[in-house]
């Protein structure tokens, strides 16, 4: 309505900016919206599954409404950095004012609920795995019949990430038909490299703690073994101690085969095929402004 998206609207690179900022800032509010609406689903879900393993069912509500005053105190950080930063900017561009084009004064509105919803979606990123880190693996993962349920967790954080970095495939749109200004390459990768490590933290951390843990299993079933094979060779050879021989046995067995890192095709495909897709699609844009 306003004509940011009329192509005869472009004339020279600022007009370029302009309807590059139109057509890319509305595409990734709604991609950032679907994408904290798939975590929230995706986060009850797991929180769920982990508590009816563990047999703590009871504790799911206690942990949802501990999240929702999350989302509250984040919702009223991100409105405060989402209003600074676009004050800043537009402070720093002398686009504060009212006699600006209505296109222009457009974009200056969405760029709001654009910073908004950045903000929002990478505190809700990092603070789901580490919530479910902290109050969820550390009290559970002592206990030796449950590490292997923090995997749920672990998919998790990954799937996080893959909507990170689907997010940053769209980054591209905003660099159509001019040239990528250098200290914009610098503040994404500055801010991908802080994004990324702020969400796999809790991931490896959980995944350090699962294989402790696996490790530990392993080396108390080998020793339980050694002690019924003693015993075997000392003349105390009876039915229940074979038995017994051969759970443990199979548990090893299960024990050495479980794979602390997902093995789901679909999971690790998805992750791959996001994160060459960022540079691919970087690449294709960079020899396209070419």
């Amino acid at each position: 309505m306003a004509g940011s998206l009329d192509l005869a609207y472009v004339v020279d690179e600022r007009s370029q900016r302009d309807f590059n900022a139109a057509l890319g800032m509305p595409l990734i509010i709604g991609y950032l919206w679907l994408a904290i609406r798939i975590m929230h689903r995706r986060a009850g879900k797991r929180i769920a599954d982990f508590l009816v393993r563990v047999k703590r069912i009871d504790e799911y509500p206690q942990h949802i409404q501990r999240l929702e005053k999350k989302l509250v105190t984040q919702v009223v950080i991100a409105s405060t950095l989402a209003v600074s930063v676009t004050m800043i900017y537009l402070v720093t561009e002398g686009l504060l004012a009212l006699d600006l084009k209505p296109a222009i004064m457009l974009l200056n509105a969405i760029a709001v609920p654009f910073w908004f919803f950045l903000f929002l979606f990478i505190m809700q990123s990092a603070s789901f795995t580490r919530y479910l880190h902290r109050h969820l693996v550390l009290p559970s993962i002592t206990k030796d019949t449950n590490f292997s349920h923090c995997k749920a967790l672990c998919d998790l954080g990954l799937s996080n990430v893959s909507l990170a970095l689907m997010m940053l495939m769209l980054v591209p749109i905003f660099w159509m038909g001019k040239p990528v200004p250098v200290i914009d390459l610098l503040i994404l990768l500055v801010m991908i490299t802080f994004m990324l490590t702020w969400l796999f933290l809790p991931v490896i951390k959980t995944l350090r703690l699962m294989r402790k843990y696996r490790a530990k299993n392993i080396s108390c079933i080998e020793a339980a073994i050694e002690q019924i094979l003693i015993d075997r060779r000392n003349g105390k050879n009876n039915e229940p101690s074979a038995n017994q021989l051969y759970k443990l046995n199979q548990q090893l067995e299960d024990m050495r085969q479980f794979s602390c890192w997902p093995k789901e095709i679909v999971q690790n495909v998805k992750i791959f095929i996001v994160s060459a897709g960022v540079p691919a699609t970087w690449l294709f844009m960079a020899w396209f402004v070419k």
